[in-house]
């Protein structure tokens, strides 16, 4: 009965336009198909993030954006919240350092502030599958200085629907607040659905919980 809810507020954020114009375009390309994927390029992705570290609060959000070489990027967000816990843009980044696509992400963030997302990843002619990057707290802002790596590389194209999947999905291990765990899916040689893949992985430098 005390909580209240205002708004909305706008934040200015960098200009970007909806990968694939938004829900149900299909354009994501696959190999050895004219069958494209729905990006999902309408909405923020699962999920919105909140973490207090000290006195700093983050919130953390990404969607699907189109890239500069006509293809998928992954836009990500910082905000903080100031003195009168009013959300104020931190830092952004687009993440689209090929001519591939980059699509329904999620976004996380551990003990240390450091940050890590999965996404989908494909375009002809490579299958869809499942990537994920990371940056450092100290790094410099709307930047990933850990390179992409592989979670679970497609191996064929999906034909019995041009959605893909709902949703992947990134989380902090309680144990250590270290380890970020990520869930999405790809496609087996000679399947006929997606099947899903669990991975772990965290930033070498995380100190975490209890060792400090």
């Amino acid at each position: 009965s005390k909580a209240k809810l205002t708004g909305p507020t706008k934040i200015a954020v960098a200009q970007y336009h909806y990968l694939c114009d938004g829900q149900l375009t299909s354009c994501v390309s696959q190999p050895d198909t004219t069958r494209s994927l729905d990006a999902q390029g309408d909405k923020l992705m699962n999920r919105v993030v909140y973490r207090r570290m000290g006195n700093i609060e983050s919130i953390l959000a990404l969607h699907s954006v189109n890239s500069s070489r006509q293809r998928g990027g992954v836009r990500w967000y910082e905000f903080r919240l100031d003195r009168a816990r009013k959300p104020q843009l931190y830092q952004q980044g687009t993440y689209a350092p090929d001519g591939f696509y980059r699509w329904m992400g999620s976004i996380g963030i551990d003990a240390d502030g450091n940050i890590a997302m999965g996404y989908s990843f494909g375009g002809n002619p490579k299958y869809p599958g499942q990537r994920f990057a990371a940056r450092l707290a100290s790094d410099p802002p709307g930047t990933l200085g850990y390179r992409q790596s592989i979670l679970a590389e497609g191996e064929a194209t999906q034909r019995n629907t041009l959605r893909w999947e709902d949703y992947t999905a990134l989380a902090m291990d309680p144990s250590d607040d270290c380890t970020f765990w990520y869930v999405g899916d790809y496609i087996k040689k000679g399947a006929a659905s997606y099947s899903t893949r669990i991975g772990a992985f965290r930033v070498p430098t995380c100190v975490g919980k209890g060792q400090r």
